[in-house]
């Protein structure tokens, strides 16, 4: 089944965008690229798939945050490289636990399985941070 987003583009690098889970429409202006959009979805995936796996595995992740930076490619027009950091509060993660935790972020998040294959993704795990 389809999700609709809808957006209005209100000119001078401004659009409203809204969604089905949200009546309140997602304000965009100069403040923020498209660019930086793709980089808090993907952000915000990450996040939210490793508590979503790490809760079927019977743990929480809560207090969890990220930074990402990137780098277009020498090409122009595309990201190339997503340096991605992921900070949990806690230190006292098993091995397994923390293994389930960077394979969620890694593999299983859906807006990233969706960017370009070619987009070189560095990723840092802080535990206790």
């Amino acid at each position: 089944m389809s999700k609709l987003i809808e957006t209005t583009y209100k000119g001078r690098y401004s659009s409203n965008t809204k969604t089905a889970a949200d009546t309140d429409p997602i304000k965009v202006d100069m403040k923020f690229s498209p660019v930086d959009l793709l980089m808090s979805s993907y952000a915000s995936c990450m996040l939210a798939t490793v508590d979503f796996y790490a809760r079927k595995k019977d743990f929480e992740v809560n207090g969890s945050r990220s930074e990402l930076s990137y780098e277009m490619s020498a090409e122009g027009g595309k990201v190339g490289t997503i340096n991605v950091k992921l900070f949990f509060d806690k230190e006292d993660y098993t091995a397994e636990q923390k293994e389930w935790m960077e394979n969620s972020a890694k593999n299983l998040c859906h807006v990233g399985n969706s960017l370009n294959p070619a987009i070189v993704k560095n990723y840092e795990f802080t535990y206790g941070a």
